[in-house]
């Protein structure tokens, strides 16, 4: 695959629109990941303190009979907030991602005295999703600092209307791929003249 950075002189605003699409549907499929655990967790964990509730009420409230695995639920909460983060995030700042997620830790073992291998899954994942975002996030900040961004059919037109024709001629064979004259050329093709020596 050609990398953006040194082929996007070359490259049609179709495919340069085409790039940008794409890259921002990354962006927003790596931030949904962290919201689909979310809803099942919630629902599993919040059943299961219920019950614990309820066990440890009909035991009299008898120490060590209530369960604190709800705490984990927090654990999907910051993950959530963290894939929220990923949406937003600069290219500079997309350490931020993890603080969520990496703050629900300290958290769940204080009130819950709960730690288990699932903030581990949720930590590689964005530990891959700040890699992932460095490309992501790169070729996004280079196609919105070109001058046809965002690389719509009525920014083309105005362009062209506000190049004269020389340049727009120009400009068309270097987006289709053609040698564009510089002028230096005719220093090889021209005959030079010597100067005329001036008679006495």
């Amino acid at each position: 695959m050609e990398d953006l950075h040194e082929c996007w002189m070359t490259m049609p605003d179709e495919d340069l629109s085409d790039i940008y699409r794409k890259r921002l549907r990354e962006q927003k499929r790596l931030a949904r990941m962290t919201f689909i655990p979310l809803l099942p967790a919630l629902v599993i964990y919040g059943f299961i303190g219920w019950t614990s509730f309820l066990v440890y009420e009909a035991s009299g409230f008898v120490k060590g009979a209530m369960s604190f695995t709800v705490g984990r639920a927090f654990y999907y909460i910051g993950f959530a907030v963290s894939g929220a983060m990923i949406s937003t995030v600069s290219i500079r700042r997309r350490w931020l991602i993890f603080l969520p997620t990496a703050l629900m830790v300290p958290f769940v073992i204080f009130l819950f005295n709960e730690l288990s291998a699932e903030i581990l899954l949720m930590l590689a994942y964005l530990l891959f999703v700040y890699f992932r975002l460095g490309t992501v996030l790169s070729d996004l900040d280079l196609l919105r600092s070109l001058p046809r961004f965002p690389f719509d059919k009525h920014s083309a037109d105005r362009d062209l209307r506000i190049m004269n024709s020389k340049d727009a001629e120009r400009y068309i064979d270097l987006a289709s791929g053609k040698a564009v004259a510089t002028g230096y050329e005719s220093i090889f093709t021209d005959k030079a003249e010597l100067p005329k020596k001036s008679g006495h």
